[in-house]
């Protein structure tokens, strides 16, 4: 605010008088008078740029100070504070998974997460450019992706340190290494493994960031467990707002996971992951999430946040109050979808039948190969459609034996489902185990003819009208989660 007035204002008695004097000055101008026609009074007065761009808004703006100076309340505040620009540099924690702009979803631990922060990023520019061009402002914004650096991601971006956001003017993945005391870590490491380099990272993070920015950000979002730790260890060091955005708190993936954390530890590390969770969440200045079931659940269910309310770790430590699920802090933003990529089925006009014939050779080849195993015997049939990263929760393979188990569905509809890489073998022992377990049921359910496991497919565009083209086929959308928050079964994409 202190920017917004320069020397000649020094007491609440004088910026009253001032903003009374400019609010009487702009009534005699037409509405769209831009600033740089007033500018000059305005600093005469003790007023600097960031009032407005024309003198509609300036007036805006500086009634809606009078008001608050005059007669205080919490709408005219929040008003008010919602008009001024206050955040121009911004900083985005994801350090798990291989996180890109092509061709890395579906490998272990990357999927919605990174469209999610994409699309994020995007619209959180635009948004950023438009308020500060409102309040007739030329300050340059930046937004940094922090991520993981993997020097041995072959065929991806993951091993380049700067790459632009396709679609910004001002926002760039920015990649640092995890390294220790022998150097730099080059291969992958499943998000359950990562938390002895976190503290390192984050070293390294604050060096980095303050480099590009030449400044400290004004908001830090940490993105799942190990991007929230290092975002809470970053806006505690340099003393910046905090947001939160779990995603999906593991705690709730795994049931009974606290108590039976001793048997878990070796490979899933709860004990790290739940502390960090809780020491995030009740740091963070605000929290995203996508419903309000994510947060305090159902009358079945309990919320995943709810979840952290009082919990046991036998032989570690007992939680009392671990959050208030009704503090104001929560707020709920569904992500949606990109409506220029995913559009509906019936938009026959801007639909890609260019895509269409390399799309039925995915689905109906006879080929055996790396990027589709077995073969539909009747495409005149509906598809039963699932595309996810292949692990429990996601849990592809219970989709499988579900259809297995029901000989009159396998009459009615083929099942296809995208999950996994057959030419790459995975590093992740959960998919290991899924992938094992998938290729058992395909086989024990003898559903070779029913059935088409197709790779992972890293095309965000075809994989859009590949859903649209399942709806050609009356087909469906189905998520059959494990861990139920937000359920799909759908015939539209």
């Amino acid at each position: 605010m202190t920017m917004m007035l320069n020397d000649r204002i020094r007491s609440l008695s004088a910026l009253q008088g001032a903003l009374r004097k400019a609010e009487e000055h702009l009534s005699g101008l037409p509405a769209d008078t831009p600033y740089s026609d007033f500018h000059h009074r305005f600093q005469e007065l003790g007023l600097e740029k960031g009032w407005g761009d024309c003198a509609k808004r300036a007036q805006e703006t500086l009634h809606l100070l009078l008001d608050l100076l005059e007669a205080p309340d919490p709408s005219t505040l929040e008003k008010f504070l919602g008009t001024i620009p206050m955040v121009f540099n911004v900083v985005i924690l994801s350090p798990h998974g291989y996180f890109a702009q092509a061709n890395v979803l579906g490998y272990p631990d990357t999927g919605g997460q990174v469209v999610y922060i994409l699309d994020q990023v995007r619209a959180m520019e635009n948004e950023m450019l438009l308020r500060i061009k409102q309040q007739g402002l030329d300050i340059t914004p930046r937004i940094l992706i922090v991520t993981r650096l993997l020097p041995d991601a072959t065929g991806t971006s993951c091993g380049q340190r700067l790459e632009k956001v396709l679609g910004t003017e001002h926002t760039h993945i920015l990649r640092v290494p995890f390294r220790t005391e022998s150097g730099i870590v080059r291969k992958w490491i499943s998000r359950f493994e990562v938390w002895p380099y976190l503290e390192t990272f984050t070293e390294d993070v604050a060096h980095e960031i303050s480099g590009e920015l030449q400044a400290n950000p004004d908001l830090i979002i940490g993105n799942y467990s190990d991007g929230n730790l290092v975002a809470c260890l970053l806006a505690h060091k340099m003393g910046v707002t905090h947001c939160t955005i779990a995603h999906a708190l593991e705690k709730t993936k795994y049931p009974n996971s606290d108590l039976y954390w001793k048997k878990f530890e070796d490979h899933y590390h709860f004990s790290c992951q739940f502390t960090t969770d809780l020491i995030a969440m009740n740091h963070a200045d605000f929290i995203i999430t996508s419903t309000f079931q994510e947060i305090a659940g159902n009358k079945d269910t309990v919320g995943q946040y709810e979840s952290h309310m009082a919990f046991t770790m036998p032989g570690m430590y007992r939680v009392v109050h671990g959050i208030d699920v009704f503090d104001p802090k929560f707020n709920i933003v569904s992500p949606g979808a990109d409506m220029s990529i995913y559009f509906p089925y019936s938009e026959s006009q801007r639909r890609l039948t260019s895509l269409h014939p390399e799309i039925e050779e995915l689905l109906y080849s006879n080929v055996d190969n790396n990027e589709h195993k077995y073969v539909l015997k009747d495409r005149n049939k509906p598809i039963i459609f699932s595309m996810a990263r292949l692990d429990r929760v996601k849990n592809l393979t219970g989709l499988v034996e579900l259809y297995g188990k029901n000989p009159r569905l396998q009459e009615l509809v083929n099942l296809v489902v995208v999950c996994g890489d057959h030419g790459n073998p995975s590093k992740d022992k959960e998919e290991q185990a899924e992938f094992k377990k998938m290729f058992d049921l395909i086989e024990q359910y003898n559903l070779n003819g029913h059935v088409r496991w197709i790779s992972a497919q890293m095309n965000r565009v075809r994989n859009a009208e590949l859903y649209r083209y399942i709806c050609d086929t009356k087909g469906a959308l189905c998520s059959l989660l494990s861990m139920r928050r937000l359920g799909l079964l759908s015939s539209r994409p």
